[in-house]
């Protein structure tokens, strides 16, 4: 007789049970769906179709062998609560080796012990008052890129989305503005340009989900893990620079600012040197490459939706005709485009950007008649969640409306592009507010039509293949 470690998830009395007994002890059954040798590469190669066909199959949860073992996609509410809300209790992280190596050893994923201690200290710099106080920089930084989008042109999309969220994220996240035309602010640090410095992300965020773990130049693996050792370099130097540079470091100025700030204040604290670099690599990862595909996207659906974008001017007259401009929206402009907010949301459901952290179950798990067995891991999936009836009726319409009242659709694990419970994304305030702020200027400034059905990167994030191009001129009544 097998002795099983049972948590029975959402029940009044929900604890741990260890017992003897046959499987019928567990009160529970297996998913559906037996795991496939092909299941990675099928994933990989199309995760919206994956979940979609599995989904019409199976329902919203099924075993997969997507990475390897078995890994059970979820979609339920129910089903995501559970699986957000099993950290230290019944589940741990269980990413892939490569992609743990390439978070590096002070990631928040390495340390699950002081996990909630450092994202606390470090969600300070991206909330809040300190995220309301970076909105003047972010509407100049914004305004200023534009301004290379000429009138009556072709525009590659996602690759001048990015060239303005990684000139905004570089200086508010780092405090260092790269200029190429101005060799002085190269000085002292390991790189020569902003080109070598996005040439070297690039190479670190292939290596991610690299499928050997090899260290040779002959992987992706290797090759970014030798551009992981080169921009942990730059950053070092940068936060050198930085220190030598201030006396007295003012924690509101930028995400750098604040730990280093905080660790003035308390050099035992949460804040190490090594912290310090190593969160400065991730989250200029990722918020550039998060941000950088949510706005494309956005702008991909709006231009499929003209009746949307009407919606959208039509808000933004009526709160611009309080304040009287639109060359910076302030905190109060922000708050009142409640549709704008509607739209960025209904983007994020057609088009999540990637799946959740994947967590391995130490205990086994019985919800609703389904036995989650340990030793088999588990994955929130948004491309399940977001096309369910359930969540959302009519799942294949884009209609920004059902986020608002009285619909008021997209409820807590129902609704997850930034995941939930301890790992939820660090950077989703300042990514709603950046895309905001970009897209209100934008619907301000230009007007502009799709020039054919768009293709997308599929993994590891979805995003608009880099020769997606749109059609843009300026607005008539912007002179």
């Amino acid at each position: 007789m097998k002795v099983y470690d049972i948590v029975f998830y959402g029940t009044k009395y929900q604890r741990s049970f260890s017992f003897r007994g046959g499987t019928n002890a567990t009160a529970g059954t297996m998913p559906p769906r037996q795991p496939r040798w092909d299941d990675t590469f099928s994933y990989i190669a199309n995760p919206d179709r994956f979940c979609r066909d599995n989904l019409r199959k199976y329902g919203p949860i099924f075993n997969t062998g997507v990475f390897g073992g078995t890994t059970i996609f979820v979609g339920s509410a129910r089903a995501n609560q559970m699986v957000f809300n099993g950290d230290l209790q019944y589940t741990e992280i269980a990413l892939p080796d490569t992609t743990m190596d390439m978070f590096g050893e002070y990631s928040l994923f390495q340390r699950p012990d002081l996990h909630r201690q450092r994202k606390s200290a470090l969600r300070l710099g991206l909330t809040g008052r300190f995220l309301e106080g970076y909105i003047p920089y972010i509407n100049q930084a914004i305004a200023h890129g534009l301004q290379n989008w000429n009138v009556h042109r072709r525009i590659k999309l996602y690759p001048e989305v990015e060239k303005i969220c990684f000139d905004l994220l570089t200086p508010l996240l780092l405090g260092v503005k790269l200029d190429d035309s101005d060799r002085q602010t190269f000085e002292g640090l390991s790189l020569s340009s902003k080109a070598e410095l996005k040439a070297l992300y690039k190479t670190y965020f292939d290596g991610f989900y690299g499928l050997w773990r090899w260290n040779s130049p002959l992987t992706a693996y290797g090759r970014g893990m030798k551009a992981r050792t080169k921009l942990l370099e730059f950053m070092r130097a940068a936060i050198q620079h930085r220190k030598s540079a201030e006396d007295k470091i003012n924690p509101t100025t930028d995400f750098l600012g604040m730990m280093l700030a905080s660790q003035k204040e308390n050099p035992n604290g949460v804040f190490s040197d090594a912290l310090i670099e190593n969160q400065c690599l991730l989250q200029l990862w990722a918020s550039d490459y998060e941000i950088s595909g949510l706005i494309s996207s956005l702008i991909y659906q709006l231009g499929r939706y003209p009746e949307v974008v009407q919606k959208l001017r039509k808000e933004q007259a009526e709160i611009g005709s309080e304040q009287g401009n639109f060359r910076s929206f302030s905190v109060e402009q922000l708050k009142q485009m409640v549709f704008l907010e509607a739209t960025i949301k209904e983007t994020l459901r057609t088009l999540p950007p990637s799946s959740t952290a994947k967590r391995r179950l130490t205990k086994s798990v019985v919800l609703d008649g389904v036995l989650y067995a340990k030793g088999c891991s588990v994955m929130a999936e948004p491309r399940l969640a977001h096309i369910m009836a359930e969540h959302f009726p009519e799942p294949d319409r884009f209609v920004p409306e059902r986020f608002l009242a009285p619909r008021n659709e997209g409820k807590m694990y129902e609704f997850i592009p930034f995941g939930g419970g301890v790992h939820a994304c660090l950077g989703a305030q300042m990514a709603m507010v950046v895309t905001k702020i970009f897209a209100a200027h934008i619907l301000h400034l230009f007007d502009w039509q799709l020039t054919q059905e768009a293709t997308f990167v599929q993994f590891p994030l979805k995003k608009l293949k880099d020769d997606y191009e749109i059609s843009l001129q300026k607005c008539e009544s912007v002179t």
